[in-house]
């Protein structure tokens, strides 16, 4: 299963020129599952680790904020960089994407809104084995 979903990534990094790295993510402890890097400096399991962090704050504080609301992106920008983090609520995992600033950026959402229902399969596994 786990291969699967890692070939999933593979060819999710390689839509988009400007990807750098993308990683699924389980929310809980932050352990990326499959992970794609595109550069050496880039180590996606590392910054998946502080990620799972950002995305359980988010949670927390829109549930204070805007009760019925959900959040469909977590964007952060860098000078350099977009860090998008997609996090559906009903699954145990959320799917990390950096690219380059020159990528369109709602190139970028728009290819993991894409791949969202075929991560989605997966989740049954991620509760099992997580």
């Amino acid at each position: 299963m786990i291969k699967l979903l890692q070939n999933l990534i593979d060819q999710m990094s390689r839509e988009l020129p400007g990807i750098l790295a993308v990683a699924v993510v389980t929310v809980e402890d932050g352990m990326a599952i499959a992970e794609v890097s595109r550069r050496d400096d880039v180590e996606p399991a590392v910054a998946a680790a502080y990620l799972a962090s950002i995305v359980k704050s988010n949670v927390k504080a829109i549930s204070l904020l805007a009760d019925d609301e959900i959040v469909e992106d977590i964007l952060i920008t860098t000078r350099n960089y977009n860090f998008i983090i997609r996090h559906d609520a009903t699954q145990p995992f959320f799917i990390f994407l950096m690219t380059t600033k020159e990528e369109w950026l709602a190139k970028a959402r728009l290819l993991m809104k894409k791949y969202e229902t075929q991560f989605a399969g997966f989740a049954t596994y991620f509760a099992k084995n997580y």
